[in-house]
């Protein structure tokens, strides 16, 4: 009798054993679901912050416009990154004028020279349109709109606010697309600096898609 109540006994262990083990994986491959949806919603919360997320337009003294962009006619060299279509990246010669216009506001034309980095081979001359323009019921923020020809024919623009400032330097953040690459961009990043009396720095920055930096522009102009 003890010895087939000890045989059940046994059944009842090693059927509540193999419910154990079952019941464990079960955890375990929800646990693990969990674990990977979470990573799934953080990746896409990381994307669409770096993509779309635009920071709040802040006010710019007009002051500080002038102070880092004053009038006057400068020469300038740049160096851009490698894209698919000019891989190798370029080096760029430019003519830049910069003028007050009414209301407070600034027109730059920017007359620009590529050549590729590696072979020096000249790869186009265009003008880049720049206006940088204070609105009506926009308080102090600043708006910034480019658009760039090549042979009087319209090849890219972009348009954008202020987001950022010391008191040599102002932030962009713009919307567009470049000639230079296939790719449409919803968070380009131009800071400009003025470095001297004579020299004013200004670096634009797009990300890729994993929030990477893509394509990096790094211009400098001295004043005539």
């Amino acid at each position: 009798m003890i010895q087939i109540l000890n045989l059940k006994l046994s059944k009842i262990k090693n059927k509540l054993f193999i419910y154990y083990i079952i019941v464990m994986k079960k955890n375990n491959f929800f646990n693990h679901l969990g674990v990977i949806v979470l990573i799934v919603l953080i990746v896409t919360v990381y994307l669409l912050f770096i993509h779309h997320y635009k920071s709040p337009a802040i006010d710019i003294e007009p002051s500080l416009l002038f102070h880092i962009l004053q009038p006057g006619r400068y020469t300038g060299v740049s160096n851009y990154s490698g894209t698919e279509i000019y891989k190798n990246g370029l080096v760029c010669k430019h003519s830049v004028t910069i003028s007050k216009t009414g209301g407070n506001n600034i027109d730059v034309v920017n007359n620009v020279t590529a050549y590729d980095k590696i072979t020096n081979k000249l790869e186009y001359e265009g003008v880049r349109k720049v206006s940088f323009r204070y609105k009506p019921n926009h308080n102090n923020n600043l708006f910034k709109i480019s658009q760039s020809y090549i042979n009087d024919k319209l090849v890219s623009s972009s348009y954008g606010y202020a987001t950022g400032k010391t008191d040599n330097s102002i932030s962009f953040n713009l919307s567009g697309s470049w000639h230079i690459s296939n790719k449409d961009y919803t968070n380009m990043y131009n800071t400009i600096t003025r470095t001297d009396n004579n020299t004013i720095d200004t670096k634009f920055t797009h990300l890729s898609f994993i929030g990477l930096n893509e394509m990096v522009m790094d211009e400098k102009y001295t004043m005539m």
